[in-house]
């Protein structure tokens, strides 16, 4: 019993090296700039941001797996544990109470908010420089330059890659610890 699936498919191995990535020139747009901003008023704008949003939430949910995979990884003998401990058990709960904390213990000190931030912005760049990303593809001739051509709700240029979310990540801050050697009053 282990933490992956026993029959996952294969995926293509990103660290072997593609093609080089051409970018689509701009010439090559189906249709005039005049059809094209006339096409673009037309357009609703809750369905613009709509579809921004989608093809964001894309691309977080294949970041957000690989940062999950990472964070499994690191803490595989302790899921491991657990999950030995509740295969073949009808009440789990008090029995594998000391694995299960073992486990999240694990799971916490390696996913905190600054290791999420970091990899969340080296994956989305990745993704962009390899050419798999959703939203700023070169290679398929989606940039966001020509993106932003048809659809308001995308920015042609970003400087931060998180910038561009229109729905930012639920980032709490943790509240602060009162201090132990303070005079309560």
């Amino acid at each position: 019993f282990f933490v992956d699936a026993p029959f996952k498919k294969p995926k293509p191995d990103p660290s072997t090296p593609s093609e080089p990535i051409e970018q689509a020139p701009v010439k090559e747009l189906p249709f005039d700039a005049e059809t094209i901003e006339r096409n673009r008023n037309r357009r609703i704008p809750y369905l613009e941001a709509r579809e921004a949003v989608e093809l964001e939430q894309k691309e977080m949910k294949v970041v957000k797996e690989k940062i999950g995979e990472e964070v499994r990884e690191a803490c595989r003998p302790e899921i491991d544990e657990y999950i030995d401990c509740c295969v073949g058990r009808i009440f789990t709960i008090l029995s594998c109470k000391p694995q299960a904390l073992v486990m999240r213990r694990c799971m916490a000190l390696v996913e905190t908010p600054e290791f999420v931030a970091q990899k969340t912005a080296q994956y989305i760049s990745e993704r962009e420089a390899s050419g798999e990303s959703v939203l700023n593809n070169a290679a398929k001739g989606t940039t966001r330059e020509r993106r932003s051509q048809y659809n308001r709700a995308i920015l042609p240029t970003v400087e931060d890659p998180n910038e561009f979310l229109i729905r930012k990540p639920n980032r709490r801050a943790p509240k602060p610890c009162p201090d132990p050697t303070a005079d309560i009053e």
